[in-house]
């Protein structure tokens, strides 16, 4: 079954994503500020994306940022947070380009991309040193939520690029071209400290890490750090890291405590934390981000929340992390 969406957005959206009254825009409309809205058949003014991002852009500015989802533990909600965050963005006016770079191409399919022989996928920006990272893009149904995709073959990229000369800046120098044309990258990496990930990282000022409380990892979070620290001293790019609690369930005592243990270790990094809900299983199934396709869920709202808590603030500023001494090997080499 595929969702059907809603290809525009209402007036109160659209007020509510810039942050304004809807008398506001009535009267930007009447002064010549925003062109006359189209109606729809009931006569109520409606919004198609770029419409609304126009309107964003002007009541609320924001910077261009590029966030790499990250930790090498498997099934902490990586793609999950990638898929429903990129939707959660794009609902309030935001142009998202979601980049997949998990071997199993779980976003992709969650996204509804279908690769057919010969279509370009994320590989193709590794690869090939001639590669327009444009031609990769693929528009997805969600308005203003583009993908890269990926194919399992990316599984064999790293023996590619292994003696490729700056291995670790590919994928940054890859898309370069398009920075510009998106307010947020989101890249989904895999399970692993692989030199994919070291590149994702290197492309990204920011790093959402999911963790799952109930498997809580101390050493994954050090490790994650430690790579960090090593990309900042052999490369000079830093990286902000925050921290995102992930299958929280209230009703557990234990995921409480590791919860504040969470929160206690990590402080004003950590983010506003995702609770546990079958809707965020259920979502991919429709093709469709859990705001779209479950509005009014636990986890449509938890990642609402998230969306808005990183319009509101500011950009997080690059962090040294621990001393990475003592780590051993270049930071393309990470996993050891």
């Amino acid at each position: 079954m595929i969702l059907k969406i809603r290809p525009h957005f209402t007036l109160s959206e659209v007020a509510r994503m810039a942050g304004v009254e809807k008398a506001e825009l009535k009267a930007l409309e009447e002064r010549g500020t925003l062109p006359p809205a189209r109606r729809n058949p009931e006569n109520h003014r409606v919004y198609d994306f770029d419409e609304a991002r126009r309107i964003v852009g002007l009541a609320a500015p924001s910077r261009r940022r590029r966030i790499a989802v990250v930790n090498q533990k498997g099934g902490v909600g990586k793609t999950t947070t990638t898929f429903n965050l990129a939707g959660a963005l794009a609902r309030r006016g935001r142009k998202v380009l979601a980049i997949d770079l998990d071997p199993q191409a779980n976003l992709t399919s969650s996204l509804g991309v279908e690769l057919k022989d010969g279509d370009p996928s994320v590989e193709e920006l590794f690869v090939d040193e001639d590669f327009d990272a444009r031609n990769a893009i693929r528009e997805t149904r969600i308005p203003g939520l583009s993908c890269i995709p990926a194919r399992p073959r990316l599984a064999g990229v790293e023996i590619k690029i292994f003696d490729a000369f700056l291995r670790e800046t590919i994928l940054d120098r890859k898309l370069e071209p398009v920075r510009d044309e998106y307010d947020f990258l989101l890249l989904d990496c895999p399970p692993n400290l692989s030199l994919v990930t070291v590149n994702a990282l290197v492309a990204c000022e920011e790093a959402l890490v999911p963790i799952e409380a109930q498997t809580y990892s101390i050493k994954a979070i050090s490790d994650l750090t430690n790579t960090v620290a090593l990309i900042r001293s052999r490369l000079g790019r830093g990286v902000a890291l925050r921290f995102l609690p992930t299958k929280i369930d209230g009703r557990l005592k234990v995921g409480q405590e590791i919860l504040e243990a969470i929160k206690g270790g990590l402080k004003e990094r950590v983010l506003p934390p995702i609770r546990t809900d079958a809707n965020l299983v259920r979502a991919p199934m429709l093709r469709a981000p859990v705001g779209f396709a479950f509005p009014r869920s636990k986890g449509a709202k938890d990642y609402a929340r998230l969306a808005e808590e990183l319009l509101r603030e500011a950009p997080a500023e690059p962090a040294a992390g621990p001393s990475a001494a003592g780590s051993g090997g270049a930071p393309g080499a990470a996993n050891g």
